[in-house]
């Protein structure tokens, strides 16, 4: 399993997991989409959702322009905490496209 720190613009670490669009867990989350490798690692997609795997077709979306695209997810079911996160996350990566809530 192959993982992804990522750091807010509070200076608190998150750990992202690599994640499959086919097994995408029903749970709470965020989820980040990215282009590249470290240490040219592009920003391209911020979320948060109620249901990881209800993001799908959003992230089915985004990389048909970005076929070399990889999602990354958080698990994090309480709202309040996800959302949080997810504001902080964004302050740091300013990634293209931010999505606080994709369903």
């Amino acid at each position: 399993m192959e993982f992804l720190d990522v750091t807010g613009a509070s200076g608190a670490a998150y750990r992202f997991r690599s994640a499959s669009l086919d097994d995408l867990p029903a749970t709470a989350g965020n989820l980040i989409l990215t282009t590249g490798r470290p240490p040219t690692l592009g920003y391209r997609l911020c979320a948060a959702a109620r249901s990881l795997n209800r993001a799908a077709p959003v992230l089915r979306e985004a990389l048909v322009d970005l076929p070399e695209g990889r999602v990354f997810v958080r698990l994090n079911v309480a709202r309040t905490s996800r959302e949080a996160e997810h504001a902080d996350i964004v302050a740091a990566l300013a990634p293209d496209l931010d999505l606080p809530d994709v369903d």
